[in-house]
């Protein structure tokens, strides 16, 4: 499959900008109260405007200038790319849904196991790992992250 790379990069993110943006109001809360400062929605609205621009840019560049990198998308060469991205979101789903702990234990050694480790010790340093930034997190960092029960 070939795939027009600055057409088709200016169309998916600038349509998601759009989404995104039209979110933020529902997603990101104004204070109560006036404390003179910014709105907490300047930050994600200044970068979702800036990547709208980007995509205008990068449309205009593909239709107009004919500037565009075709490249060739073979599924057997992206594979693991794409086991690696059903992972990570599976990675989400489990951590929403059964922890963060429950995730790190299930899913990184899968991760490993896709990616070909064969070392035991690596299993184990990462799990041990991401249950230490777990509670780094919590005990240091004072962030909360899912458990177990939601």
């Amino acid at each position: 499959m070939k795939i027009r790379t600055n057409l088709i990069s200016g169309v998916l993110f600038g349509i998601l900008s759009i989404i995104f943006i039209t979110l933020v109001p529902s997603q990101i809360a104004v204070p109560a109260y006036d404390n003179g400062g910014p709105s907490p929605r300047i930050i994600p609205y200044l970068v979702l405007s800036g990547i709208l621009l980007c995509s205008i840019g990068l449309i205009i560049q593909s239709v107009i200038f004919k500037k565009d990198k075709v490249v060739v998308y073979d599924i057997k060469i992206e594979k693991a790319s794409l086991i690696m991205i059903g992972l990570i979101i599976l990675f989400g789903v489990v951590m929403l849904n059964f922890g963060f702990i429950i995730g790190v234990i299930v899913v990184l050694p899968m991760m490993l196991f896709a990616l070909g480790e064969k070392k035991a010790f690596i299993y184990i340093f990462t799990i041990f790992g991401g249950i230490g930034v777990y509670y780094l997190f919590i005990e240091v960092f004072n962030i909360s992250l899912p458990v177990i029960g939601g």
